[in-house]
């Protein structure tokens, strides 16, 4: 009986040391053999071996099966491990909140750069061409669309005769065939603008300037600038040349379509050949008329008094710094072949026109007046013409009442007439009319050219008169006023 007493007390000791709770009490702080035994025999009065299982399995951590079904008993979670995770998280949300921060602020600083606002003003002028404004247009935040009607100055430099504005117009002609290019030019370091140049193909024809505003940095590291484009300046390279015209001073002269003021002739003159016409009627000189400072052709048309056109001699004077000589033309085949605005006057230094008066055809009665004055005064000087010998009134109506002619006619009559050998069968042959030279409706000139054949001693004598007459109109009658 005692020792059946000590073989339950030797196993409910055993089973109360495997108890989780007793091994933490025993391990952290075990006790003396005796106590140790002592409480247990307390314990053992007092606990019902079935109720310290029961609670063990109740009090005892989950378990999980491990290899070969044997039980397995799950630690409790750290506290660190929790701080760990939330610390993770935290580093990796704050990751992408600063590669998306920084991803944001490269597009902002990307879209508030300047060549940005350029390259939208190329777009424009490339699509819609120049005009009195181009669109430009920005984006301060990536998203939102700033557009600016920004004003086209033009400062091109022409003469009276040119329009500035035709060169924009030949500078879109050319921008449909080259590229629209910038280049930065420069930076004013004071106010910070900045200056960029606008070329078609390889010709610079106008600045833009675009002026700071207000800026902000982001990441400490990019500054965005509120960029504003000032007025776009269109220009031209400073080649020209000039025109002169030498013409007579009755005649007008538009030049692309303009009429000609007077403040363009340089010199006046008198046409020397009509000295003795002037005495009767008014008769025109000639004038030079300098137009500088052309930079594309021109149109240059001339009229005559009465109004008809009038073809001219051109010379096209090249430019001495272009390495020819300055007399050389430039062929209308080479000016076709300029390849933009401007390209002209740097290859010409001048161009003269030069005309004289008109030679139309001459009207048959007028001819036929002509040759009847002409005539009847060759036969005056050889008798044949009657009453030549009595007077010069046969001859009166050709001349004007004072002119010299009918004086040395009469002093002729009086002095030498009687020294004229007898002869007969006078006639005219190879009689000409030409170089009919028009000065006014008043005045004109012709080339009378013929022989008068006479048969003296039973030969014929040729006597041939090859002159320029000069004819006045005087009260509806022609008259001749000077012959040379």
């Amino acid at each position: 009986m005692k020792d059946n007493t000590k073989d339950e007390n030797r196993i409910n000791e055993r089973q109360w040391n495997e108890h989780p709770r007793r091994r933490r009490k025993s391990s952290s702080a075990p006790a003396p053999e005796k106590a140790y035994a002592d409480d247990l025999t307390d314990d053992l009065e007092l606990v019902d071996v079935e109720d310290v299982d029961s609670d063990a399995e109740d009090e005892s951590p989950e378990e999980e099966t491990g290899e070969r079904g044997q039980s397995v008993s799950r630690l409790p979670l750290s506290p660190l491990w929790i701080i760990y995770a939330v610390w993770c998280i935290i580093l990796i949300a704050g990751m992408f909140y600063t590669l998306d921060y920084a991803k944001k602020s490269l597009t902002l600083y990307e879209a508030a750069r300047p060549d940005r606002l350029m390259d939208s003003l190329v777009a424009s002028v490339s699509a819609d061409g120049l005009s009195d404004h181009a669109v430009l247009s920005k984006s301060m935040d990536g998203v939102t669309t700033v557009s600016y009607n920004v004003a086209v100055n033009n400062t091109v430099s022409c003469n009276y005769f040119e329009n500035p504005y035709t060169y924009v117009a030949q500078l879109n002609d050319l921008l449909d065939a080259e590229s629209l290019r910038y280049e930065k030019t420069g930076q004013d370091f004071t106010t910070g603008a900045l200056t960029y140049a606008l070329y078609a193909g390889d010709l610079h024809f106008g600045d833009i300037k675009l002026l700071p505003g207000s800026s902000y940095t982001r990441m400490k590291l990019l500054t965005m600038t509120d960029w504003t484009p000032e007025s776009i300046t269109v220009f031209k390279e400073p080649a020209d040349y000039s025109i002169q015209i030498d013409i007579p001073d009755n005649f007008t002269v538009t030049v692309n379509g303009m009429p000609v003021p007077d403040a363009y002739t340089v010199s006046q003159k008198e046409c020397s050949d009509l000295e003795f016409c002037e005495k009767y009627v008014d008769v025109p000189g000639t004038k030079t008329i300098l137009i500088p400072g052309f930079q594309d052709e021109a149109t240059v048309d001339i009229k005559d008094s009465g109004g008809e056109d009038v073809e001219s001699t051109v010379e096209e004077i090249a430019d001495k710094n272009e390495g020819v000589n300055s007399t050389e033309s430039i062929s209308e085949n080479e000016y076709n072949n300029v390849v933009y605005p401007g390209s002209y006057a740097s290859k010409i230094e001048q161009i003269n026109y030069s005309c004289g008066f008109p030679s139309p055809e001459m009207p048959d009665d007028l001819k036929a007046t002509v040759l009847d004055m002409t005539e009847n005064y060759s036969l005056f000087f050889t008798r044949d013409l009657p009453g030549s010998t009595a007077s010069i009134d046969p001859i009166r109506y050709i001349f004007p009442e004072d002119s010299e002619y009918l004086k040395l006619a009469e002093t002729y009559r009086r002095q030498d007439m009687e020294i004229i050998v007898a002869h007969s069968n006078t006639h005219f042959d190879n009689v000409t009319v030409d170089d009919y030279t028009v000065y006014n409706n008043e005045c004109f000139s012709c080339r009378v050219a013929f022989d008068k054949i006479m048969t003296m001693y039973g030969k014929e004598v040729v006597d041939d008169t090859d002159s320029v007459y000069y004819f006045v109109l005087i009260d509806g009658e022609w008259k001749i006023a000077d012959i040379r």
